[in-house]
């Protein structure tokens, strides 16, 4: 019996695959769907952050096993796969799960609504593999010339840790590679690159003056930290009305937390101080940051809120601390007005952007984490370059803290290249099925730069759209999308392939 998309999307939504948890469970439901549609089957595992993560081999012809040979082996051409189908598996956590209006406030209930399938992960990225994995299976009696390989892989949300694992582990790697995203079933040649910048300290905590205790709960609206200008920043709103706060003297900060994972924009943001009962009118008149720093007003959203609560016994704090994030804060605006210098039309937005992701003031210690999306270009280079050289001095210069500053990853733009032959086939295959071949360009980061700087011919395609869609509430992607994507894989494998 053949695979039918809806039940096995139901079933593959349902399983809570975020990056942080391992995905053995997403595996075990996909591997014997694989075997189902004629496919052999291999994993690649290692242990990240503590956990067990694995990618998903599928092949043909005993493509997943070759793909699997020893390093320095050799493999004849006729059985080294011609294209890799490469897919993530993870996503991002569904933040506040009442805002899934549409899925009952289950994020993990796939609901069908006009012609649409809503659910975390159904757009990015998890049903785009079974869109592949039905292409497969359409060709599952079909005599193909060269095999072609499936992946499924872990951890692209927080690293392309699968990517990686993949490039590194699979011998012989195929020529070619189609990146699974959503670009609206367009192909997409090049993305902005992805810098996760971590900045980490700690400092001397001295007694907290007896008082008032006030926490100040700060709102957003989430979005994917490459579309922040669609997005409303908690943490930029926090961090401004601190920097308020803190003429002449910073308040006394006992706590702040904001944002729940580095590449969405934070709908969410604590700050709880001493005193300070007379706040000035700007901080609490309901003004929130945009996700690109801008100055925005949005009825939608409540301004800050301010409630007392007991303050702990005992309680410290780090004048030295706060004053460094207010540093570090006023080093990252600049590198944001800096990243609107260089601009190309095509992406969305058409410049580079910053996103306040992560931050963490407590106890002593303080982390603050930034993701920094870059364009292609020698100019945006240099400019992000001169920037970070400006941040990472403060390492030195910071003399009352101990300041780390690490460059968690580091992901180069992306252009396809030039002369593709995967772009010329995947044009063929477009044209046949009337869909466009002018190409999108990300802001978003793919695992496209990681097969491209191993020297893969790659490129990006997938059903649904990624502009504000997908790393927020009521995620989906419209079914005809997802049918018409099995019909352009199977006529790429085809073509590829020599079926």
């Amino acid at each position: 019996m053949s695979i039918d998309l809806l039940q096995a999307a139901r079933g593959l939504i349902a399983i809570d695959s975020r990056s942080s948890v391992s995905d053995r469970a997403v595996i075990d439901y996909l591997a014997p769907l694989c075997r189902r549609a004629g496919l052999t089957v291999r994993l690649q595992t290692e242990r990240r952050d503590g956990v067990e993560q694995h990618n998903l081999l599928a092949g043909r012809d005993g493509s997943a096993a070759a793909a699997g040979g020893a390093v320095g082996g050799r493999t004849a051409d006729t059985e080294r796969p011609a294209l890799l189908l490469a897919t993530h598996l993870d996503t991002v956590p569904p933040g506040d799960e009442s805002l899934w209006t549409q899925t009952g406030g289950d994020p993990f209930r796939l609901t069908q609504r006009d012609g649409r399938l809503v659910g975390l992960g159904s757009a990015d990225v998890k049903l785009d593999f079974l869109c592949k994995l039905l292409a497969l299976e359409r060709l599952a009696e079909t005599p193909l010339e060269r095999p072609v390989l499936l992946a499924g892989t872990y951890g692209e949300e927080v690293g392309r840790w699968g990517a990686r694992l993949l490039v590194r582990e699979t011998v012989p790697l195929p020529p070619a590679v189609l990146v699974g995203e959503a670009t609206g079933l367009r192909p997409c040649t090049a993305h902005k690159g992805f810098l996760e910048l971590r900045c980490t300290a700690r400092g001397a905590t001295q007694p907290a003056p007896s008082g008032h205790c006030r926490r100040i709960t700060f709102r957003g609206a989430s979005a994917h930290s490459s579309q922040v200008h669609r997005g409303v920043s908690a943490n930029d709103s926090c961090l401004d009305a601190l920097q308020s706060l803190s003429a002449p003297t910073p308040p006394v900060v006992l706590d702040l937390q904001g944002g729940d994972l580095v590449n969405k924009v934070a709908d969410r943001a604590e700050l709880t101080i001493v005193g300070r009962a007379a706040f000035d009118d700007a901080v609490l008149d309901g003004r929130t940051s945009g996700g690109d720093g801008s100055p925005r007003t949005d009825p939608a959203i409540s301004g800050p809120t301010v409630a007392d609560v007991p303050c702990p016994a005992h309680a410290g704090w780090s004048p030295a601390l706060v004053t460094l994030l207010l540093t570090l804060h006023r080093h990252v605006a600049a590198l944001r007005a800096d990243l609107l210098l260089d601009q190309v039309p095509s992406f969305e937005p058409p410049y580079g952007t910053v996103n306040n992701g992560l931050i963490s003031l407590t106890a002593g210690e303080l982390s603050y984490t930034v993701d920094v999306r870059s364009m292609p270009g020698d100019a945006a280079a240099e400019r992000l370059a001169t920037h970070l050289g400006r941040i990472e001095r403060l390492a030195e210069q910071t003399t009352e803290c101990r300041l780390r500053i690490e460059r968690v990853h580091d992901d180069p733009p992306f252009r396809a290249l030039p002369g593709s032959p995967l772009l010329s086939s995947l044009h063929h295959v477009l044209r046949d099925h009337r869909l466009p071949v002018h190409p999108e360009l990300k802001s978003g980061t793919t695992e496209a730069a990681q097969y491209r700087d191993a020297g893969l011919d790659a490129l990006v395609f997938g059903p649904g759209e990624a502009t504000g869609n997908i790393h927020r509430p009521n995620e989906q992607v419209p079914l005809a999308h997802l049918r018409r994507a099995v019909d352009v894989y199977e006529a790429l494998v085809r073509r590829l392939c020599g079926g």
